[in-house]
């Protein structure tokens, strides 16, 4: 019942037309005809006429209609794709500034402090840990967080647009969440040698465990994060540019920031 009659709302210009139509000649054809004031073959000839201006006005307003709707949904398009472009433009720029900040991050834990571990004895180490490091390695973790909240709120800003992308989104998510916990753990570890004189060997390859699993971390954020982008980019542009930028294969070898630094630093040499 419900469907008739939206089907009758929508059309209700339709059948008004077609009334008038069906109505007019009829009524016509009793007031004239049948009082003989005009002959029937005359009746007809104007009938035909009239009906033909009475359809030739309907094409013309169904045309005028259509092309309303045509272009609406054109407009409406438009204003889709512009949402769409605005929201990658913004995603993708919040997007490069996480994973540069994760770059220096991972520098830090994958490259400079291995390197510490590397060079320095238990007991110069411990002293720089305490004095220096254990601050930073906090500092490291406010900053995740400060990041991951940036993130969430920049998709919550466009979520209408990119609620499409949420499986993408979520994935992104959980390895934030990794990361996050790698350095919380790592912070607390930290604390935790505060009190000690010296460091085991175990105690030093443990925090280098650490270093390494939270550089991996990072890296594998910034890897979600960048095909995040490509998939905005490519839904979003590609259709504009008729080309898709391709994602790197999961199988595909990825090295983490701290290799990619300390390769650098070898070319340097």
């Amino acid at each position: 019942m419900d469907k008739i009659k939206i089907f009758l709302k929508g059309n209700f210009a339709y059948f008004l037309t077609f009334l008038i139509i069906l109505v007019f000649p009829l009524s016509a054809y009793f007031l004239f005809v049948k009082k003989e004031l005009i002959t029937e073959k005359a009746f007809f000839s104007n009938v035909l006429g009239f009906a033909g201006w009475i359809i030739a006005l309907l094409i013309a307003w169904i045309h005028i209609r259509k092309n309303r709707e045509d272009n609406l949904v054109i407009q409406n398009n438009e204003i889709r794709k512009r949402l769409e472009i605005e929201a990658f433009k913004e995603v993708n720029k919040t997007i490069e500034e996480i994973n540069l900040a994760l770059s220096e991050m991972g520098a830090y834990y994958g490259y400079e402090l291995i390197k510490e571990l590397s060079f320095n004895e238990s007991t110069l180490f411990l002293d720089k840990l305490q004095k220096t490091y254990i601050q930073l390695n906090k500092q490291m973790e406010d900053r995740l967080l400060m990041l991951w909240i940036k993130y969430q709120l920049k998709i919550r800003s466009h979520e209408i647009v990119l609620i499409r992308f949420n499986d993408l989104k979520k994935k992104v998510d959980f390895k934030f969440k990794k990361s996050v916990l790698l350095t919380s753990g790592f912070v607390n570890y930290t604390r935790e040698l505060k009190t000690k004189d010296t460091l085991s060997g175990n105690e030093f390859l443990e925090i280098k465990n650490k270093c390494k699993k939270i550089d991996k971390s990072f890296s594998s954020l910034g890897k979600g994060l960048t095909d995040y982008g490509l998939e905005l980019q490519n839904e979003m542009l590609g259709e504009i540019f008729n080309s898709k930028i391709s994602k790197p294969k999961d199988k595909e070898p990825r090295r983490t920031f701290a290799q990619i630094i300390s390769n650098t630093c070898k070319q340097d040499k």
